[in-house]
C-alpha cells in the first residue's frame, strides 16, 4: 500500500511500505534506493521503478553519509559528519561503521560496513532532531533508536554518538550543553540533562536488553577503553546485532528501570572490570542517582517517528 511520508522543507517521499526505510543494502559498502520509491524535491519528481544504486565515493569508517538526488535523477551520498542532514536538505542517510554488526550471539567483526539498521529517511527516522550514528531497534513493544556509540566528552558540538570521541564518564567528564564548562560528575541528573538537550532520552531496562542482544555474553574488556568505537579482537565481542559498539562490558550505562510513571535510575551492561557478570541482561534497576564513577557512561536513545 502506497503512503506518503512526512514533509521536510521541499522534499516529499512516497514509499510502497512506510514501515521500512527507502534505503537497502546489498553488501558492506553499497546501498540502493528501494524499488517503488517516489521522491519529490522542489516540484521535481523522481520515480525509482527498480532498486537504484546510490553513487558512493570512498567511504570512511565511522562516518555518517546522507543521500540527495542530482539534476539527472541520480542518487548520491555525501559525508555529513559536520552537519545535521535533516537541517541541510538531505532526504535519507546511513552510518558506515568501523566494524560489522553481530550475526549471532558472539559479537560482530572488525571489517568496516554500512550498518543497515542505521538507515533513515524523511518520515522514517528517530524523533530526535539529528539521526546521525543511531540504529533502529525493534522489540516486543515497538521500535526505538539507540546511539551506536557511547557519549563523548565534547557532545555539545559532536552530538551524543560520534566515532573516535573520548568516552565521557565520571573521570573524563562531559561538557555542559551550554559550553560553560564540564559537569562536576556524570550522575543520573547529568545523563538525563545531556540526553534531553539533544532531544533524546535514556534507555529503559527492556529497551537495553533488546538493544544489546547479540554481544558475547558473560565477558568484559580486559582494560578501560578511552575512545568510542575503537576495535580490536577483544572489542568485537561487544558489538551487538544492531551494530551498537561497546554495548556491554565497557561502561555501565545510565538508564531507567522503564517504569512509565516513576522511572528509577538504573545502570546497564557492566563495565570493563566486572568480568563474567557483564552482558545484555546485566542491570542494576534501582541505583543511587547521585553516583558518578570512572566506569559510568551514557548511551542515549530516541523514540521512532510515526509515519505520517
Amino acid at each position: 500500500m502506497t503512503a506518503a511520508a512526512a514533509l521536510n522543507s521541499s522534499i516529499r517521499i512516497e514509499a510502497l511500505n512506510v514501515d521500512k526505510p527507502i534505503l537497502i543494502v546489498a553488501d558492506r559498502d553499497s546501498v540502493s534506493i528501494r524499488a517503488g520509491t517516489i521522491v519529490e524535491i522542489g516540484g521535481a519528481i523522481h520515480r525509482f521503478a527498480e532498486d537504484t544504486p546510490v553513487v558512493l565515493g570512498a567511504l570512511e569508517a565511522g562516518t555518517d553519509y546522507a543521500v540527495m538526488i542530482d539534476a539527472d535523477g541520480q542518487p548520491f551520498a555525501e559525508n555529513v559528519s559536520q552537519q545535521n542532514p535533516l537541517a541541510s536538505g538531505y532526504l535519507a542517510g546511513f552510518h558506515f561503521a568501523p566494524g560489522g554488526h553481530a550475526q549471532g550471539i558472539a559479537g560482530g567483526d572488525t571489517t568496516p560496513a554500512i550498518n543497515p539498521y542505521s538507515f533513515w529517511n524523511i518520515g522514517f527516522q528517530p524523533a530526535c532532531p539529528d539521526p546521525r550514528a543511531m540504529a533502529m531497534v525493534e522489540f516486543a513493544h515497538g521500535r526505538f533508536w539507540a546511539d551506536i556509540y557511547l557519549l563523548g566528552t565534547d557532545h555539545q558540538q559532536q552530538g551524543t554518538s560520534r566515532y573516535g570521541a573520548t568516552i565521557a564518564d565520571g573521570r573524563d567528564l562531559p561538557m555542559r550543553p551550554d559550553g560553560s564548562g564540564r559537569y562536576k560528575k556524570l550522575d543520573y541528573a547529568a545523563a538525563v540533562e545531556i540526553a534531553a538537550h539533544h532531544g533524546k532520552r535514556l534507555l529503559g531496562a527492556e529497551e537495553f536488553f533488546a538493544a544489546s542482544y547479540g554481544v558475547k555474553e558473560r565477558c568484559s574488556r580486559s582494560k578501560e577503553p578511552t575512545r568510542t568505537g575503537m576495535l580490536d579482537d577483544e572489542a568485537q565481542r561487544f558489538i551487538r546485532k544492531r551494530g551498537l559498539f561497546d554495548a556491554t562490558g565497557t561502561m555501565w550505562q545510565w538508564g531507567t528501570d522503564g517504569h512509565p510513571d516513576d522511572p528509577r535510575p538504573s545502570i546497564f551492561g557492566g563495565s570493563w572490570f566486572v568480568g563474567s557478570d557483564a552482558g545484555s541482561r546485566c542491570a542494576c534497576l534501582d541505583y543511587w542517582a547521585e553516583d558518578s564513577n570512572g566506569d559510568f557512561g551514557l548511551r542515549a536513545a530516541s523514540d521512532h517517528m510515526r509515519p505520517a
